[in-house]
């Protein structure tokens, strides 16, 4: 039988980035690849400048979740972000260059970003045979974070604990026995469905994909903000039955 470590994941408000392109800041349905990856980074205290260990950590786990919340709904936020008019005089490093550099040609821009609302997702990792950190450890972890733990964006904190297990079975066990250890009562109103599963091994055999999608968030380089292509399957919990 094959070891996962099992936890949840719930906050009022969540965002799951997509590829960032102009004012509008795009969420995903579920979580991400890069998004998890992160959020154990962080919880084992792998720090953004260590390049090296970071790339090493994020090739080393296969991710599978399943959305169970009937209320999630979508939400889109306006901000207003001071940016510099073009000026070919200058050249724009850093945002601090971006506002000092010519303060006369500062203007303002609304930006809008996305958020998920009452998202409530299971979380299943399971580790490759040369993973850098073994599923205990990243238990532990995730029970005594080293950093503080988001949902996306740090205006999106953890609502409830993430009660983190290590469970054996298949996937799809996996997901059947969380559903009845971490059910939470007070998302009891929320957690009316959760039939669609969500995974990038391509050898799990215990659910029947039925689409095959690219998805465009492994992490490659943090340094140069990169992100790598992998393909993510979905499917029904309980094809079949």
């Amino acid at each position: 039988m094959k070891q996962y470590l099992v936890f949840q994941l719930y906050a009022p408000l969540a965002a799951w980035g997509e590829e960032a392109v102009g004012e509008v800041r795009h969420t995903a349905q579920i979580p991400t690849r890069s998004a998890i990856l992160g959020l154990l980074a962080a919880a084992q205290g792998i720090c953004r400048e260590e390049e090296e260990v970071l790339n090493n950590f994020n090739q080393r786990y296969h991710i599978a979740v399943r959305p169970l919340s009937s209320c999630e709904r979508w939400l889109r936020d306006y901000h207003t972000v001071s940016m510099p008019r073009e000026n070919k005089k200058y050249r724009y490093v850093t945002r601090r260059d971006e506002l000092r550099l010519a303060p006369d040609d500062i203007g303002t821009i609304v930006t809008q970003r996305e958020y998920r609302c009452d998202g409530y997702w299971h979380v299943a990792v399971s580790a490759k045979q040369d993973a850098s950190v073994s599923l205990e450890d990243l238990r532990d972890a995730l029970n005594n974070p080293h950093f503080p733990l988001y949902l996306g964006r740090k205006s999106c904190p953890l609502a409830l604990p993430l009660a983190p297990r290590l469970l054996e079975g298949s996937l799809k066990q996996i997901f059947i026995q969380a559903a009845d250890q971490l059910a939470a009562p007070e998302l009891t109103m929320l957690t009316q469905g959760g039939e669609t599963c969500y995974w990038d091994d391509p050898d799990e055999t215990s659910l029947v994909w039925q689409k095959q999608q690219h998805c465009n968030n492994q992490p490659i380089s943090r340094r140069r903000w990169q992100f790598g292509r992998y393909i993510r399957y979905s499917g029904l919990l309980r094809e079949g039955e």
